[in-house]
């Protein structure tokens, strides 16, 4: 089953559209819409977000649950914000 929605950041400012795709044992979550990359780098290493709008996790660490797959999103979202304004990245 595929599910779309929508999250606005906590500031209120930004929106992102996520798509959730359920696997055999776990769930994919796409990113569809996200704000600019600011003129910051595309890398998949640098935002965790493959060149598909897929966001990657560690292998075997993916969401197993609908709510899980939503909280890790939102987390995401949040990164990328950060991410847009400092460059900094996380691991």
């Amino acid at each position: 089953m595929n599910t779309k929605k929508i999250y606005r950041s906590r500031n209120g400012s930004f929106y992102f559209t996520f798509e959730f795709i359920e696997k055999s044992n776990y769930i994919d979550v796409f990113c569809r819409e996200h704000p600019s990359f600011n003129g910051k780098s595309s890398n998949p290493h640098r935002t965790h977000l493959f060149h598909s709008g897929k966001l990657c996790f560690v292998s075997g660490r993916e969401p197993r649950t609908q709510r899980r797959a939503e909280q890790l999103a939102a987390q995401w979202a949040e990164y990328f914000l950060d991410y847009r304004i400092t460059g900094n990245v996380q691991n």
